[in-house]
């Protein structure tokens, strides 16, 4: 899988780079599980006793031009189980509205937008076209005379050559967006979703969405039916931005399960899984942003259900050398009320050039 991707980056920076329009490389040094691929800089736990410091790094390059655009992605863990990540994909475009694309990790490249979940900032897999591995075809009809557009893609994931995606997307611009996706369509732990956006409101953003089989346990338990819901607004008179997202199972059954091949029916007193986050995003000036938001997870119909929640304050300083962004990150649950809390830390530059 290395060499692959290696291979891959490489064919980025030889083939890309001959008739690169913009070529933009981003560093993200510091401890912060939301951007560097590692752990929150410093942990300490209920009583204030420290874990060990932890810094990593994630390197990333892009480059884009007419016929191409490609990402390769080196996360850099400084866990205690140093590991490095290599992730990546390389879509080309030989004429419209063809597209090729190949990688292990393909980002939020060909998401549906009814998938996004403004407040996490971020797809479940799910959500995502053609999957979010190995190669496809993706065929997108978009013209900017037209007022409506469409998108097909179809995919052979990593794992097997059987293993068959497929997503479809119509686009009635400003209106709403609808996107369809199936994935592991070959095999008996197949996943569907269908998602809609709703775009005809200035500074609305309204996303709803329903996964069958949903195996993206990122932020939820993997459950056999998933309802979502994000909301997020902009306001014209301050310069503030709120998001809202929910994530729920509909009943009380696990995802698709290769160990007992079915859907397992957990009993009543495993719950219903719940999910649901908050995030504000205040621009206090051209130098500083200021945000905050709170996680939940929770299990419904379940009366002895332990809930977490995340309380995040955290800032954004913007530099001639960078940005960086540290906060505290506190810790709850209903059974010993506070945990701890991680001190996260990040620095992030870019080096961008337009050819």
């Amino acid at each position: 899988m290395k060499k692959y991707l290696l291979a891959l980056g490489f064919v980025s920076l030889i083939v890309g780079g001959l008739s690169a329009q913009s070529v933009t490389i981003t560093n993200t040094f510091g401890g912060n599980s939301d951007n560097t691929g590692t752990s929150d800089f410093l942990k300490f736990d209920d009583n204030g006793d420290k874990n060990t410091a932890v810094v990593g790094d994630r390197i990333q390059l892009d480059v884009a031009s007419e016929h191409i655009d490609s990402r390769v992605r080196l996360n850099i863990s400084g866990d205690n189980n140093f590991s490095l990540g290599l992730q990546g994909y390389l879509n080309f475009r030989p004429f419209k509205p063809v597209n090729f694309i190949g990688g292990n990790k393909f980002f939020w490249k060909w998401a549906t937008p009814g998938a996004y979940l403004g407040a996490i900032d971020d797809y479940l897999v799910h959500g995502k076209l053609a999957d979010d591995n190995g190669g496809g075809v993706v065929l997108n009809f978009d013209s900017e005379n037209s007022k409506v557009a469409a998108t097909f893609a179809g995919a052979v994931g990593l794992d097997s050559r059987l293993d068959l995606n497929f997503g479809t997307q119509f686009n009635v611009k400003n209106l709403f967006i609808i996107g369809l996706t199936g994935q592991d369509l070959t095999k008996s732990s197949a996943s569907f979703g269908g998602y809609a956006a709703l775009t005809a409101v200035k500074n609305l953003i309204l996303n709803i969405g329903y996964t069958y089989n949903n195996t993206d346990k990122g932020y939820i338990q993997g459950t056999q039916h998933l309802a979502q819901i994000s909301v997020s607004y902009k306001f014209d008179a301050i310069p503030l931005t709120v998001y809202a997202d929910g994530l729920t199972g509909l009943n009380n059954n696990s995802n698709y399960t290769e160990l007992t091949e079915s859907y397992v029916d957990l009993d009543s007193g495993s719950g219903v899984p719940f999910y649901a986050a908050f995030r504000a995003n205040y621009n206090f000036s051209d130098y500083l942003d200021i945000n905050g938001s709170v996680k939940v997870n929770h299990k419904l119909e379940l009366d002895d259900s332990v809930t977490t929640v995340t309380v995040y304050p955290y800032f954004d300083v913007k530099t001639k050398i960078g940005t960086f962004r540290s906060g505290a990150r506190v810790l709850f649950d209903s059974d010993d009320g506070y945990k701890g809390f991680n001190i996260p830390f990040s620095w992030q530059y870019k080096i961008a050039a337009k050819l």
